[in-house]
């Protein structure tokens, strides 16, 4: 008998401790639920990118030819309706390079000046013959293109608001499969979009437009359709059903 006290004795500690865990529990549970929105959208804007280079056994020689050709890109973008302050060229770099094969006057090594340019095409109509004019010159290397809206802003404001709602209903729903009302929100999160899942942005019918890949492409053609997406996840304080009043 005296073998077994220190047992019991340990037995009435664990049931004492669970007891004051459970007195700690909050007396209105919370529930977590995600809300997720998206939609597919046109671009309405591109943005080129690129750079055009000269290279001379002279530094002065070769930006003196980076001006030139610097001048012929402007004239280039102007004629395919591009306007100057969407033309941002100001990054210029500047490197000695050693050649594998001696220039004609003996030189082992020259300058090269580069200059990168950010172009934005808001008329889209245009960019087919702007990519093939910029394709046909000699100099202009790396060209990419990307795509986007230039209402980026209020769409992502718009869905932000959708996925609130999405969540709050999903939480009502889940709410009411327990037999309990959801309360009010009492901690909210924006879920970020590298870690939402695939099929978030895989299209909700067979109407859907085909969707490219939402990272700039080389293919230089307008894509139908954007994938937009936006998902919050909430926690809600539930609370009992408001019961009948009994007269």
């Amino acid at each position: 008998m005296r073998a077994a006290l220190p047992a019991m004795l340990a037995l009435a500690l664990a049931l004492a401790g669970g007891a004051a865990a459970a007195a700690d529990l909050p007396s209105l549970p919370f529930v977590s639920t995600t809300g997720k929105a998206q939609t597919w959208i046109a671009p309405d804007i591109a943005v080129l990118y690129f750079e055009t280079g000269a290279q001379h056994a002279s530094a002065e020689q070769a930006g003196a030819e980076l001006g030139e050709l610097s001048g012929a890109i402007a004239e280039l973008l102007a004629a395919h309706g591009v306007a100057d302050a969407d033309i941002d060229g100001s990054e210029l770099a500047k490197k000695k390079v050693n050649l594998s094969v001696p220039a004609p006057d003996g030189s082992t090594a020259a300058y090269l000046m580069t200059r990168s340019y950010r172009v934005q095409v808001r008329d889209l109509a245009h960019l087919p013959d702007l990519v093939a004019a910029l394709l046909a010159r000699d100099h202009v290397d790396s060209l990419t293109a990307s795509f986007d809206r230039t209402d980026k802003d209020r769409i992502d404001r718009e869905l932000m608001e959708q996925a609130a709602a999405d969540a709050r209903a999903n939480g009502t729903l889940l709410a009411q499969s327990f037999g309990a009302q959801l309360g009010p929100a009492v901690a909210i999160s924006r879920a970020p979009l590298d870690k939402l899942a695939p099929a978030l942005l895989v299209p909700a019918g067979p109407g859907t437009p085909a969707l490219p890949p939402a990272q700039p492409i080389k293919a230089y053609t307008v894509p139908p359709a954007l994938p937009f997406a936006q998902a919050v996840t909430a926690v809600f304080r539930l609370k009992e059903p408001a019961r009948a009043r009994t007269r």
